[in-house]
């Protein structure tokens, strides 16, 4: 019988020390390709629309901001904004993208979108036909993305989606939080003659046309 229990008694500690290290094992997520992630969520949101955009309407497209902190953006939110602009004006659209200051669009709670008098103004004297924003919300492993499709005339939401990536090495140095507004706001036009790229107005000039 105490052979029996000197057996056990061994098996029973080797059987929990390997639980252990099942438990304690992480395995680092791997990258998942940004560029296809971007157009695969530009084109879910065309086919979303609630209302058509017209080819070759100008479409204004923020940069994504934290969730956590509306002031800050990321390389992470810039390059995938940019992504998001280059997979629209490949579908047609006349795109300019943009760093507004953060009182320009605001997702409030439940995904309500917030347009200021400025951000109003902007639409209108750019003619746009809508404006794409969204937040992310980084998690240990995963960061979540919510995008939307604002129309410039009813300013309700005509498309939304969802989408996460992996917590990979390359998208962990992305999300290194950046200041976004007034001060170190840009806009860029991705290719659009009406928007006169080379000009490259920021926020501030565009709300007060001259």
């Amino acid at each position: 019988m105490l052979k029996k229990a000197t057996i056990f008694i061994p098996a029973l500690f080797i059987a929990t020390l390997s639980g252990c290290l099942t438990n304690s094992y992480y395995e680092v997520p791997k990258d998942t390709d940004l560029v296809e992630v971007s157009y695969d969520a530009v084109d879910t949101l065309q086919s979303n629309l609630l209302k058509t955009i017209p080819e070759h309407s100008l479409i204004i497209v923020n940069t994504l901001l934290n969730v956590d902190d509306l002031k800050k953006t990321s390389s992470f939110g810039r390059i995938i904004s940019d992504q998001i602009a280059s997979a629209f004006y490949n579908s047609g659209y006349r795109v300019i993208g943009m760093e507004m200051p953060i009182d320009l669009l605001v997702m409030q709670e439940g995904g309500a979108p917030h347009l200021s008098d400025e951000t109003k103004k902007i639409l209108k004297n750019y003619g746009a036909a809508a404006i794409v924003g969204g937040a992310y919300a980084q998690g240990k492993r995963t960061t979540y993305i919510s995008l939307r499709v604002i129309n410039a005339d009813s300013k309700n939401i005509i498309a939304s989606t969802d989408l996460s990536v992996p917590m990979g090495p390359d998208a962990k140095v992305l999300l290194e939080p950046k200041d976004v507004g007034s001060a170190g706001s840009r806009s860029k036009a991705t290719a659009d003659n009406a928007a006169e790229p080379e000009k490259k107005e920021t926020p501030s000039e565009l709300n007060d046309p001259k």
